[in-house]
């Protein structure tokens, strides 16, 4: 399995979306996804991976994770067919992008103060 990576270095360490999609309409939801995301100001050393599951001729699950080289947490599925339009894989891509920032400001922010005063 190939998989496509787009890092963006805001920092020494940056970020890294990682592509593990395996149909053409998953391609076009990362595409989708990565045309999208905005880093978070502050935040770092992170990765997102986007991947299918069960992909078929006819439907798959997008499977968005983010974490770091310890902790990692889905934070969306979703339900994609090959007909889906482009407006409609738009928006499964902002709602995506929006549960990668929300996790980002609330839990992983909750997890990297809790491994700071360990």
């Amino acid at each position: 399995m190939i998989s496509s990576l787009c890092a963006c270095a805001q920092s020494e360490v940056g970020y890294l979306i990682v592509d593990q999609t395996k149909t053409p309409w998953g391609h076009r939801f990362y595409r989708t996804f990565t045309e999208l995301w905005k880093s978070p100001y502050g935040i770092d050393s992170y990765f997102i991976i986007i991947r299918e599951e069960k992909p078929s001729f006819k439907q798959s699950w997008v499977v968005v994770s983010v974490g770091d080289n310890i902790f990692n947490r889905v934070v969306y599925t979703r339900l994609i067919k090959p007909t889906t339009a482009d407006f409609d894989m738009q928006r499964y891509a902002i709602s995506a992008a929006k549960h990668v920032l929300k996790f980002l400001l609330s839990d992983y922010l909750k997890v990297r103060s809790l491994e700071k005063q360990m």
